[in-house]
């Protein structure tokens, strides 16, 4: 489960946050209000007290998705990220290649048996034009079509070259955040035909998204590491987004002519921004598997069984228990990363040493055979993961992680949070959803205002700086002038 809520790095990168006054924006909760401060533009304040470890307001995402690496791994609700299915279709999420094969012929009995004790194993709901969402309730199919679904679902799409397809392709290829940012302007076409609204009204519908802090993409991106936001790059970023923008219109133009004409009335601007108040403002979403804990009771429950009444019955079901979490965490090992969580380490000199594919490691496709040495690096790695997994007691192997969901969501309430290196509130995901609760870190009094930090909080005070550079500002909160001045007092020292 998260325990903090550190900006996605999806598409990468930061400039000058812009507070710019606008339509007030979706209402606060109870306990919180919005203030306009000098130096940071809005931030969020407590107007009630909340003792240490307290809730201090729960939020729904106003938009979420899933990555689309991480569904290689997790079924979950399209809408709520609430993992769905059956534990045979999660582990055919996980075990999808073809080697697997006998290991899940192997788990037919088993699974029905623990889907049996443990109350689970229902069939999620799909959409109904055929697209492949699925839900973990008709409410939730009903109430994403009726936000955004209807007009992005690609099921009643009937020839590879249709636009919202070319859309959607072009998203995977550069970024996904792109289908994200479709479904704000799905949903602001929805929001804007339910008050029978006009060209006005979808304009003032669109200020109110960009009530939050914003910047063109251009500037609020940051280039790969290694090189710099040169010409070339910003010629290719703004590419990037002026093509998406052509195929969202073309697409929008087929079912909501008069609304799209409204969105891109100057051209890929609105898109352009839309991306920069993700940078901003997103956040990410990591909701824990329920697999885990249920496998991890069931194996310490046969582990007792094993010296009591049936212990021959035991044993086989542990043997077959242990195999499966021997696969998983040889699958996990081999591809779980940065392509299937959707974080990205946040400095280009960060190596890990590991600069396999991930993709070819677990048979994907890749350049045919291109390199002999690439071939052998990714069997040395994969040999090497099996090694370490089959090191693993019984005990570690119910310990370990099971494949978590991630995604990327807009908050209203957290994109009203500024950062402190010292934070009063931390985000956590405990329900299972993508619905997040605020949990104070110390006491807060009214009128104090809520902070998280936007980093990792464990660097020092340089490192965090140049982190937060990214943002748009030089943190100046109390954590860092007090090591700043601390570091200042041992460099005088030095020099004496």
């Amino acid at each position: 489960v998260a325990s903090a809520a550190p900006l996605p790095k999806s598409l990468a990168a930061r400039g000058p946050r812009m507070a710019v006054p606008g339509p007030p924006g979706p209402p606060v909760p109870n306990g919180c209000e919005v203030r306009r401060l000098e130096s940071k533009g809005n931030g969020l304040f407590a107007t009630a007290p909340n003792a240490a470890g307290g809730e201090v307001f729960t939020d729904e995402p106003l938009f979420v998705m899933q990555h689309t690496g991480n569904r290689r791994l997790v079924q979950a609700c399209a809408r709520c990220c609430v993992f769905v299915g059956s534990l045979r279709a999660q582990f055919e999420a996980i075990f999808a290649e073809e080697r697997f094969a006998p290991l899940l012929n192997s788990l037919v009995g088993a699974v029905a048996a623990w889907e049996a004790e443990a109350g689970v194993g229902s069939c999620p709901v799909r959409c109904t034009q055929g697209c492949g969402e699925i839900y973990c309730s008709e409410a939730c199919r009903s109430i994403h079509f009726q936000h955004s679904h209807n007009l992005l679902c690609v099921g009643p799409v009937d020839h590879e070259d249709h636009p919202l397809l070319r859309f959607k392709y072009h998203a995977l290829e550069h970024a996904d955040t792109l289908l994200l940012a479709a479904q704000v302007f799905a949903h602001l076409i929805n929001r804007c035909r339910a008050c029978a609204g006009d060209a006005n009204t979808l304009r003032n519908l669109m200020a109110e998204m960009l009530s939050f802090c914003h910047a063109p993409f251009r500037d609020a991106c940051r280039a790969p590491p290694g090189r710099e936001k040169d010409a070339e790059f910003l010629a290719h970023t703004e590419g990037v987004v002026r093509e998406a923008a052509s195929s969202l219109k073309a697409a929008l133009d087929l079912c909501a002519p008069a609304e799209a004409a409204v969105l891109f009335e100057s051209g890929s601007t609105f898109l352009s921004e839309l991306l920069g108040l993700f940078e901003y403002n997103n956040i990410d979403v990591e909701v824990a598997s329920p697999v885990g804990s249920l496998l991890a009771a069931r194996g310490r429950k046969l582990a007792a069984c094993y010296t009591g009444s049936a212990p021959e019955q035991a044993a086989a079901e542990l043997a077959l228990l242990e195999r499966l979490l021997r696969e998983k965490e040889w699958v996990m090992r081999c591809i779980w990363g940065e392509e299937t969580t959707g974080i990205y380490d946040d400095d280009e000199e960060v190596d890990d040493g590991d600069d396999c594919d991930h993709d070819a490691m677990m048979g994907g496709d890749g350049e045919a055979d291109a390199q002999r040495g690439h071939g052998e690096a990714i069997t040395m790695a994969m040999a090497d993961a099996r090694r370490d997994v089959d090191a693993m007691s019984f005990e570690q192997l119910l310990d370990a992680p099971w494949p978590a969901l991630h995604g990327v969501a807009l908050f209203a309430t957290v994109a009203r949070i500024n950062h402190s290196c010292e934070p009063n509130l931390k985000i956590v995901f405990p329900a299972g959803s993508a619905r997040l609760l605020a949990v104070a870190l110390s006491p807060i009094s009214p009128g104090e205002e809520l902070t998280i930090s936007y980093i990792r909080q464990e660097e020092d005070v340089q490192i965090r700086r140049r982190r937060l550079l990214e943002y748009g500002f030089l943190c100046s909160c109390d954590r860092c002038l007090r090591e700043d001045s601390g570091g200042a007092r041992r460099a005088q020292r030095r020099l004496k």
